[in-house]
């Protein structure tokens, strides 16, 4: 009987060190800032340059800003990004809190950069949360850290309410014609900015419109507080807002969560001051705008338009920024999407969904919308946050309609000439063709490619046939087609290659 011996390479395999990066975090109110946060940028970088096991790839920090805020850290948001890139195997974090004091981010987060490979490692608590253990875990300290943070909250509002009961803001007040005096805390007026409040409310009962406005301040190089133009909706508030008739109305806006500003329409108590300081526009004319704007409203086109189903509800899971309704073109116009507010300048690709499909899977996992606190959009899948605190996950699978008709979509590219490659029809069969070469066939030489050999070439590349088109966009940055090869360049980095027949 043959023996088979098993002989190992003598050539030693490179052994590939982990990508580690740290964020650190420091809030205004309760450390010393500058000193607090230089000191876990020092000892990260030392930890990680110390290991030879690990490759630094840099340390990410948020000076002063809270932790109930993920959309407002912009080092935080970078730091997803570049794992989402690759760049990164391994988040180090000084403790639960310093990530997030919200229960849901945390979790939602975690979770994310768990589905990239990627482990965060909370020094404090010795959690990883790519362990089993690590989710668990996580949810019980996670929800410890927001019950401090609810704990803050309910004492800041405390004082707050004491401050508006004797007549006092609890912030500077901002208000385009008048200066903030901190010390006195009182508001004088700036007659340089004045003179332009003066102006547009003169001219806007004259009949000129907050557009025709705008547009006529812009020419006059008239800027607001922060250096830019003024905008329509800064007119609008100048036209809107009691302080410059000497009035001051406090507590404006409140906060139903810690990390939830809603304006103030009568849900909480308010206190209006008359006669606080000295006004800029007589009571008479700020009554005359106040009338025509509210005629205006009523006799417009979209007066009495209702909010869409899921206004407010929804936010993006990769950046954290608020998701809302958008139209399509084409031809699947006129049906809505839900899409990530980043989306539209270019900063967030995660994918938008069917809004008619969301009211679907909403109804199928939870009921009704009045038991969902918030929906948590990811590429592939949607957390419901109910009222109750628990939270339902649907896996999300790839719709081939409205924005990709296909996981290729957008991103498929011509390697002979550089064209893009576009599906079509070749006798009633899908195949993807070069775009410059269905122009001209003499335009170049690459051979197209029916639709079973890409997708029998793209399965081999991300390695799985479970939820198959869902993977395909998650997995596939972007595809070459040559005449011999297929080459797929995968988000997680590198690029694998299919040898064609």
């Amino acid at each position: 009987m043959a023996k088979i011996t098993r002989i190992e390479p003598n050539i030693p395999r490179k052994h590939e060190r982990k990508k580690v990066a740290a964020y650190a975090r420091v809030s205004m109110e309760t450390e010393l800032l500058h000193h607090s946060l230089s000191t876990q940028v020092s000892y990260f970088s030392s930890l990680i340059q110390s290991n030879p096991e690990w490759e630094y790839a840099g340390v990410y920090a948020d000076e002063g800003i809270t932790g109930t805020a993920i959309k407002n850290r912009d080092e935080f948001k970078r730091l997803i990004k570049d794992c989402e890139a690759g760049k990164i195997d391994i988040v180090l974090v000084k403790s639960v809190s310093r990530f997030a004091r919200d229960t849901v981010d945390t979790l939602n987060t975690t979770r994310h950069l768990k589905d990239l490979g990627v482990d965060v490692y909370f020094e404090k608590e010795n959690i990883h949360s790519i362990s089993k253990e690590g989710e668990l875990l996580l949810t019980l300290l996670a929800s410890f850290a927001q019950a401090e943070a609810e704990s803050i909250s309910a004492n800041e509002k405390w004082s707050v309410q004491k401050h508006f009961e004797k007549g006092e803001s609890n912030t500077g007040i901002l208000s385009y014609g008048y200066d903030w005096n901190s010390e006195t805390k009182t508001m004088t007026i700036n007659e340089e900015e004045a003179k332009w409040v003066r102006y547009i409310y003169e001219q806007y009962l004259a009949g000129k419109s907050i557009k025709a406005l705008a547009t006529e301040m812009k020419e006059k190089g008239v800027c607001g507080n922060r250096g830019n133009p003024l905008s329509r909706s800064t007119i609008r508030r100048i036209l809107t807002s009691e302080h410059y008739v000497g009035d001051l109305l406090l507590q404006k806006y409140y906060n139903p969560t810690v990390h939830n500003v809603k304006r103030n329409n009568g849900e909480v108590e308010q206190i209006l001051i008359t006669d606080d300081h000295e006004p800029i526009v007589s009571r008479e004319d700020f009554a005359k705008v106040q009338e025509r704007l509210q005629h205006r409203a009523r006799t417009a086109d979209n007066y009495g338009y209702q909010k869409t189903f899921f206004a407010g509800l929804v936010k993006c899971g990769k950046c954290g920024y608020a998701c809302n309704r958008v139209q399509t073109h084409g031809s699947t116009k006129g049906q809505p999407y839900i899409e990530c507010n980043h989306r539209k300048i270019g900063e967030c690709k995660m994918l938008p969904i069917n809004e008619n499909l969301l009211k679907e899977i909403m109804e199928n996992e939870v009921g009704d919308r009045d038991k969902v606190e918030q929906i948590t959009l990811f590429d592939d899948h949607i957390d419901f946050l109910l009222k109750d605190d628990t939270i339902k996950t649907h896996i999300r699978e790839y719709v081939p309609n409205g924005y990709y008709q296909s996981p290729f979509s957008r991103n498929i590219d011509c390697g002979h000439c550089g064209s893009t490659v576009v599906r079509m029809s070749n006798h009633g069969r899908p195949a993807w063709f070069c775009n410059e070469k269905k122009h001209n066939r003499l335009a170049c030489d690459c051979k197209y490619v029916r639709e079973p050999e890409l997708y029998e070439a793209a399965t081999w590349a991300v390695g799985t046939t479970e939820n198959l088109l869902m993977q395909l966009y998650l997995k596939i940055d972007r595809t070459v087609i040559y005449t011999d090869k297929i080459e797929f360049y995968m988000k997680e980095g590198g690029v694998k290659t299919w040898q064609r027949q």
